[in-house]
């Protein structure tokens, strides 16, 4: 989704609502989340670079650089776009276990916050798990749960290309821009992003 115009739109509300929903400070005090969406950002732009601002993101895994052996975790972030009148933008943490020798795949999506199609600012409970059944360059995962806040429930449901950037496997970004998220018996067109590094990376 590059830097979507919603990222931005999502700190204005913030800043406007001064941490509602789940900062628990008194008025004027600073929403965490800011600093979270400020540590996404700094992450997306280490891996996937900004082409438009001349900044280069982490090289395709040669191949034979992917690991054969040894388990990784990759910690970072996930986005979802839902769309509709007044489209649903969240941010959460995504986790992604590699275990290189085995070619298996666990983690999960957690930890969200967004916007609602009312357009309000809200904290979302519960999480997508996610799993595959290989280690090599893309790789697939398949993910499935529930995300409820602000009063709706979106469900999810499918699987997300995957790809391990950097010289020896750095990075594991993975996408579905085709996705579809289901609230309330309909569906609705989504897309879902994660962006990822290997555990220690700054």
């Amino acid at each position: 989704m590059g830097r979507t115009i919603g990222a931005y739109v999502v700190l204005l509300w913030l800043a406007a609502c001064g941490g509602g929903g789940g900062g628990g400070g008194s008025g004027g005090s600073i929403d965490p989340r800011l600093a979270r969406l400020d540590i996404y950002e700094a992450q997306k732009l280490r891996v996937l670079g900004d082409p438009g601002a001349g900044v280069m993101g982490m090289p395709v895994t040669d191949a034979m650089d992917v690991p054969t052996a040894g388990m990784v975790d990759y910690v970072g972030a996930a986005t979802i776009r839902v769309q509709g009148t007044t489209p649903v933008i969240l941010y959460g943490d995504a986790t992604v276990r590699v275990d290189f020798e085995t070619t298996s795949t666990t983690g999960q999506m957690d930890n969200f916050f967004g916007t609602t199609a009312g357009g309000a600012v809200s904290e979302y409970g519960g999480a997508i798990a996610l799993s595959g059944t290989e280690a090599a360059q893309d790789l697939t995962l398949d993910y499935t749960g529930a995300l409820t806040g602000g009063g709706a429930t979106l469900a999810f449901d499918g699987t997300l290309n995957a790809v391990l950037l950097g010289p020896a496997a750095e990075a594991l970004t993975a996408s579905d821009l085709e996705a579809s998220a289901i609230s309330g018996g309909s569906a609705s067109d989504a897309a879902i992003v994660v962006v990822t590094e290997a555990s220690g990376a700054p």
